[in-house]
C-alpha cells in the first residue's frame, strides 16, 4: 500500500523552509503538488538526470541567465516541480514568465542562507515524510546535538550547552573532568535557564553581539557565549564554561566556528520539530472533532488523558494566530516536567492541549501547569489568559467530552470574572450544568413554559417586574421578607405581585414540579435577557431593574 505521507507537498516544503529562507515567486501548478526530492541543476548539461517531481537548486545561476531561460521548457517536460535560486537583486520578471509557461514553480532563496543549509532542510523534509507516521522526525533529520556539544567542548576546552531562543537546553557536553557550577547543574537538570531580569539582560546583550561574548557575571565560573544564526534569523546559542585555564583567543575563535556548524543542526532540528508539531496538531484537531486516530499514529500509549484549554484575549497587540502559536510553544515547554507527549493545536481564540497523564499524577498538577503557563504569559507575552481543564478520560473516543468540559469551564470563568483564572470541571460543575441547560432551553422552544414566555413578554411590553419578582421569591425559598429586601420593595408590594402573577399567567406555586421548572427557566431566561445587547422577539427581552409605573 502506498504511503500517503511519502512525499511532502510544495506547500509543506515552503512551511519547512520558512519565509526567512525562501519565498514563492511562481506556482503555475499550485502548491499541492508532491515533491519527490531535490538535486542540483546544471543548465549546461544537455541531458540531465530525471527531474520528475524534484526541486532543482540553481546554484550560482542568475535569474536572467539565458541558459536558464532556455532550459525551462525542457525542465517542464521532464516533470520538474520547481527551481530554487538566489535572485541577488536581479530582475525576475522574465524568469517568472518563462517558468509559468513551462509549468515550473520558482522559489527565491534568501541570499544570506548557505546552499548547504537549504540542502539539509530539504533532506530533513524527505526523511521526515518517509516515516510511517506523518511528521515524526528521524534521527538523521534531527542530528546529534550531544555529539556536537562534546566535539565543541574538546575544541574549546570547556563544558558546552546548546540552547534554543527560549533559553531551553537542547544538548550539553558530558566529557570527563568538565568544570561545573550550580548554574550549569541547575540549568541542565531543569532544561531551562532561570527567567530572571539578570539573565534576560545577559541574553539581550548576547543577541545584539556580532560574535563571541565573554560573560563574567552569569555565575561563579566565567563563560563564553555566541548566538547561532541563519542569516539574520536567531536559532539559539552556544555556551562554554571556563575551567581552571582561562579561555584565550583561540577558544573564542573555536566557539565562533562551532556556532556555524551548529546552525545546520538547529535548522534541521527546528524544521523537523515544526513538521512534527503540525502533524500532531492536525491529528489533535481531528481527535477533538470526534474523529479519533489510532494510538500508534498519535505516538502515545492509551491511558489517562485530559484536555487543557487556554482562552486568548480578544484584544491584543499581537495577532491572534501568532499569539496562539506562542502560547502553544509555552505550553509544550512547561508540560515537559509533567508529560513527554503533549500535543497542542490553536482553534480560533483557544489553545487546546492534550496531556497524557501517568496514573500517579493527580489532576491538581494540571491546574498547577496552567497557572505556570498563565504566569509566564503575563511575564513574557504581556497577555492575560483563562484556563479550563476537562476531566481525565481513558480512551480517545472520550477526548471530545473532556474538550467540551474545558470549554464549559472557560464559559463559566468568562461569565464570572471575579473567579480564579484557572478551574477544573469539578470546580464549576454546577455552573457548567446550568450553562448546558440554558443552551438546551434556548435552542428547543418545545420545552418553554407558556407562563414564563407570557410573563417575560408582559414585562417587556408594559414595564412590569413580574419575572424578577417570581425569581427572587423562588430563590428565597418562598420567604417574602428576604425576597422583598433583595428587590428593595415593600413586602406588601411584593405579595401583591406574587398574587397577581398567579392570576395573570396561571403559575401554580403549590405544584413542586412546576416551581422547579419555572425557577430553572426564569433563572436562565432572565439572566439571558439582562445580558442581551438589544431587545428582540421572543425570550430575548430586557427585564429592567427599576421602571416607573404600577406593577
Amino acid at each position: 500500500m502506498t504511503n500517503p505521507y511519502a512525499h511532502p507537498s510544495l506547500a509543506r516544503i515552503l512551511d519547512l523552509l520558512g519565509t526567512s529562507a525562501a519565498r514563492l515567486l511562481a506556482a503555475p501548478a499550485g502548491c499541492d503538488i508532491p515533491i519527490s526530492g531535490h538535486s542540483v541543476l546544471d543548465v549546461t548539461e544537455e541531458e540531465g538526470p530525471a527531474h520528475e517531481g524534484a526541486i532543482l537548486l540553481a546554484v550560482g545561476v542568475c535569474p536572467d541567465a539565458a541558459a536558464l531561460l532556455d532550459a525551462l521548457p525542457a525542465l517542464g517536460r521532464a516533470g520538474a516541480a520547481a527551481i530554487a535560486l538566489k535572485t541577488r537583486g536581479a530582475d525576475t520578471g522574465p524568469l517568472v514568465e518563462a517558468a509559468t509557461a513551462a509549468g515550473v514553480a520558482v522559489l527565491a532563496v534568501a541570499d544570506v542562507i548557505p546552499w548547504r543549509h537549504i540542502d539539509a532542510l530539504l533532506a530533513a523534509a524527505a526523511g521526515t515524510f518517509g516515516q510511517d507516521a506523518p511528521g515524526f522526525p528521524s534521527a538523521a533529520a534531527v542530528g546529534d546535538l550531544f555529539s556536537l556539544a562534546n566535539a565543541v567542548a574538546a575544541m574549546v576546552g570547556g563544558a558546552i550547552t546548546v540552547e534554543d531562543p527560549q533559553q531551553r537546553v537542547l544538548a550539553y557536553s558530558n566529557l570527563p573532568g568538565q568544570p561545573i557550577d550550580d548554574a550549569r547543574r541547575d540549568t541542565i537538570l531543569g532544561r531551562q535557564v532561570p527567567l530572571d531580569d539578570h539573565y534576560l539582560r545577559i541574553y539581550r546583550r548576547l543577541w545584539r553581539a556580532a560574535g563571541v561574548v565573554r560573560i563574567g557575571d552569569a555565575s561563579p565560573l566565567p563563560r563564553l557565549a555566541v548566538a547561532i544564526r541563519a542569516g539574520t534569523e536567531l536559532l539559539g546559542s552556544l555556551w562554554a564554561v571556563e575551567s581552571s585555564t582561562p579561555f584565550g583567543p583561540e577558544a573564542e575563535q573555536a566557539l565562533a566556528d562551532a556556532a556555524k556548524a551548529a546552525t545546520l543542526h538547529l535548522l534541521r532540528l527546528r524544521r523537523a520539530t515544526e513538521l512534527e508539531r503540525r502533524a500532531r496538531g492536525e491529528l489533535l484537531r481531528s481527535l477533538l472533532a470526534g474523529k479519533p486516530p489510532s494510538a500508534a499514529r498519535f505516538g502515545i500509549d492509551l491511558g489517562r488523558m485530559t484536555v487543557l484549554a487556554l482562552e486568548l484575549p480578544s484584544c491584543s497587540n499581537t495577532p491572534v494566530n501568532i499569539l496562539g502559536l506562542q502560547v502553544a510553544d509555552l505550553v509544550m515547554a512547561c508540560a515537559e516536567t509533567l508529560t513527554s507527549s503533549t500535543s497542542c493545536v490553536v482553534e480560533g481564540q483557544v489553545v487546546y492541549a492534550l496531556l497524557p497523564l501517568a496514573e500517579d499524577i493527580p489532576q491538581t498538577r494540571v491546574a498547577s501547569l496552567a497557572e505556570t503557563v498563565i504566569t509566564r504569559c503575563e511575564q513574557s507575552l504581556h497577555t492575560r489568559l483563562r484556563a479550563g481543564i476537562g476531566s481525565a478520560v481513558a480512551d480517545f473516543a472520550d477526548v471530545p467530552r473532556s474538550r467540551l468540559e474545558a470549554d464549559r469551564v472557560l464559559a463559566v470563568l468568562a461569565a464570572e470574572p471575579l473567579r480564579a483564572r484557572v478551574a477544573t470541571i469539578e470546580d464549576v460543575r454546577c455552573q457548567a450544568i446550568l450553562l448546558e441547560l440554558e443552551e438546551t432551553i434556548a435552542n428547543d422552544p418545545r420545552i418553554h413554559l407558556a407562563s414564563v414566555t407570557a410573563m417575560l413578554r408582559h414585562d417587556a411590553e408594559r414595564g412590569t417586574r413580574y419575572a424578577e419578582t417570581l425569581l427572587a421569591y423562588l430563590d428565597a425559598f418562598g420567604d417574602t421578607t428576604v425576597a422583598a429586601d433583595r428587590l428593595h420593595v415593600h413586602q406588601n408590594t411584593f405579595r401583591y405581585r406574587i398574587r397577581r402573577l398567579g392570576e395573570l399567567f396561571g403559575v401554580d406555586l403549590g405544584n413542586a414540579d412546576e416551581r422547579l421548572v419555572t425557577w430553572l427557566q426564569l433563572r436562565l431566561m432572565v439572566c439571558e435577557a439582562r445580558t442581551a445587547p438589544t431587545p428582540a422577539e421572543g425570550l430575548h427581552v430586557v427585564v429592567p431593574h427599576q421602571v416607573p409605573g404600577r406593577d
